[in-house]
């Protein structure tokens, strides 16, 4: 049984678990990785999904999602991006960290350290950082300072979706990171050209529904513009930042299935009533399947590989905030 408050999650209450998906909010896991929670389900492991800036006690249809998948669901009830800004700062963007995140970022690790040992999860998942919202971020950096260097655990990221489905995003994301890379998979992030990414930067906004000015989309295509150009002189196989390691998990007809009837289901329609933004996220993962090898569903993700090198661990946010 999930514990249910008012206000936040009492890691407490929270019960003993294979696997635990981390996800900024609800719908991010269910999107994003389903067929990786459906293949735990079916080995037998006890899973949860967690979201982290998501208010406690709620049965959302993310949740319901979940459940659906075989997996258990529950929110922390950490306050989100726009609750924080209305609190603060109303005219700032989600899109942009602020003074009042670095509470929220402290608050959010603090959290999961406690979660950690309640739960005893072996297998976590947390989100890559690829969607626009800071949230996303403040959740990565919350997992890799609760698990990245604990032993006994696989932390593994996974690729929000439909951020993913931009050309070149992973890539930028990881150059942004430092990533370290072995050999094998220094050409695993997809190379693309700045257009070309440019060109699709803005559609995971519409396809969550997240309808914005003419201004806030020129905003994001200059930002976009940005990351793209700071990531051009990564070298994976000579950063200095996390070693991880790509993990493609392949799925087969029912986890296809079942991944779009979840993205049918969470993400919004049209005026019509029509499931346009389905359809589209749909054809998108269908694509992203065949470019990782499967056939009906493949998701890729991120494992954190232990230094091994001599280098000392890399610094995060989170820690050089409590320096």
């Amino acid at each position: 049984m999930i514990p249910v408050g008012k206000e936040r999650l009492d890691p407490a209450g929270l019960e003993r678990y294979d696997s635990l998906f981390i996800a900024p909010h609800g719908d991010d896991v269910v999107l994003g990785c389903p067929g990786r929670v459906l293949s735990e389900v079916e080995k037998g492991r006890r899973v949860l999904v967690l979201a982290l800036f998501e208010p406690s006690g709620g049965d959302t249809p993310a949740a319901k999602a979940s459940r659906e998948l075989g997996a258990d669901a529950a929110a922390a009830g950490l306050p989100a991006a726009r609750a924080r800004r209305a609190e603060r700062a109303p005219s700032s963007r989600v899109t942009e960290r602020g003074p009042e995140d670095e509470d929220a970022a402290l608050e959010a690790a603090r959290f999961l350290t406690e979660v950690g040992p309640r739960v005893g999860a072996v297998h976590v998942y947390a989100p890559l950082g690829l969607a626009a919202s800071v949230d996303h971020l403040l959740t990565y950096e919350a997992a890799v300072r609760a698990f990245a260097t604990e032993s006994g655990r696989n932390l593994f990221l996974y690729e929000e979706r439909p951020e993913a489905f931009v050309p070149g995003a992973v890539r930028v994301r990881l150059a942004l990171l430092g990533a370290r890379l072995p050999p094998g998979a220094a050409k695993a992030p997809e190379r693309a050209g700045l257009m070309r990414h440019l060109w699709r930067v803005n559609e995971p906004a519409l396809l969550r529904g997240d309808l914005r000015g003419v201004g806030a989309r020129l905003g994001s295509l200059v930002a976009a513009r940005r990351r793209f150009v700071r990531a051009r002189p990564w070298n994976p196989m000579r950063a200095f930042g996390p070693r991880l390691q790509p993990v493609v998990h392949v799925g087969d007809e029912e986890a296809g299935s079942r991944a779009r009837a979840v993205a049918e289901v969470l993400l919004p329609r049209d005026g019509k009533g029509r499931p346009r933004a389905a359809q589209r996220f749909n054809a998108r993962a269908a694509a992203a399947a065949k470019r990782l090898g499967g056939i009906y569903h493949a998701e890729r993700y991120w494992l954190f590989l232990p230094s091994g090198d001599g280098l000392p661990e890399v610094q995060h946010p989170l820690e050089m905030a409590e320096a």
